[in-house]
């Protein structure tokens, strides 16, 4: 089951509203990624694909969300706060005992490795500290992970971006899940920048196996960096109305572009020094060398020397002086 469109006269914030989730031959994509600022409707069109699925909202005569089904149809949200710890720890020693059972060659010892090592492998890729131990061999059988220095740590132990990955990956890879819609609402929650920027493929690749659809919302640059071209859709609020922005070249661009062109980021830098930097180039474009250099020493007092805007500041303050 995958969605190829919606068309929604009115659902919360969303007013007349279209999105497609196709490529530029009109297949229907694996993977969509819905990006934009605070209230642009990331999370409403989440929540609008569910209540529809559930039959939770009624549609216009002119409203759809065309479903392609294919088998049996089943939709997996996760929402920024779901509490999935339980049902994860109750997954993840299922899977291990499916281990044993499957492999009755192998020993306890060995088929526990195997187990360990296959979750493990879906981080691949991310400079994590902590990976994923076992079972504890005790009645309360606890699942287990390993610092960097081998020591034992609980589930509720791990920092809160190492919970919010190991639960959500973890649910979707014992999930199963075959021809279903995955949505993830905030994939970036707590993690770090270096995690956000691998977080997609990693969930992509859980998915992609299934035959499954998933469906991202995210504001987090390195995702949006990080989504293949045709798969990016940018909300851009106009007043009252959102509408939909396709991305021709966004895959692997720099987070300052991301940030400026794509989500409309006013200030890089904090404001102060924003305007300090920008009132300091419009001196020194006009060949006004006396106020550029008040306001640089004043900058030169706060930032690096080796600073983009003051390196090449000085760079240019040098051409004008050789004119001179």
């Amino acid at each position: 089951m995958k969605i190829e469109k919606i068309k929604i006269t009115n659902y919360k914030v969303l007013q007349n509203f279209e999105i497609d989730f196709c490529d530029n031959e009109g297949e229907i994509l694996d993977i969509i990624v819905i990006a934009g600022i605070n209230g642009s409707g990331k999370t409403t069109i989440l929540e609008l694909i569910q209540d529809s699925f559930n039959s939770k909202f009624r549609f216009n005569n002119n409203d759809f969300i065309n479903f392609s089904m294919k088998d049996f149809k089943k939709l997996i949200y996760f929402r920024v706060f779901d509490k999935q710890k339980e049902k994860v720890i109750f997954q993840i020693k299922n899977f291990i005992d499916m281990i044993k059972d499957n492999n009755e060659e192998l020993t306890i010892r060995e088929a526990n490795q195997k187990a360990t090592d296959d979750i493990n492998s879906l981080f691949n890729g991310l400079d994590l500290k902590t990976k994923f131990k076992g079972i504890s061999k005790d009645i309360n059988r606890e699942i287990l992970f390993e610092n960097d220095i081998n020591n034992n740590i609980k589930l509720e132990e791990l920092s809160s971006g190492e919970q919010q990955l190991f639960i959500r990956a973890l649910s979707l890879k014992m999930m199963d899940l075959k021809n279903c819609v995955i949505l993830i609402d905030e994939p970036e929650t707590s993690l770090h920048p270096n995690w956000q920027n691998q977080i997609l493929k990693i969930y992509q690749n859980i998915s992609k196996d299934g035959n499954n659809q998933l469906i991202i919302a995210t504001h987090s640059p390195q995702i949006i960096s990080s989504t293949p071209n045709q798969s990016l859709r940018i909300l851009i609020k106009d007043g009252k109305n959102i509408e939909v922005k396709n991305i021709d070249k966004s895959y692997g661009v720099e987070i300052e572009e991301v940030l400026q062109d794509l989500m409309g980021t006013k200030y890089l830098r904090t404001p102060k020094i924003a305007k300090d930097i920008k009132e300091m180039w419009n001196y020194l474009n006009i060949e006004d060398l006396e106020n550029f250099e008040i306001i640089y020493n004043k900058l030169e007092n706060i930032l690096d020397l080796n600073d983009k805007d003051l390196l090449l500041s000085r760079l240019k303050k040098a051409k004008i002086l050789s004119k001179r």
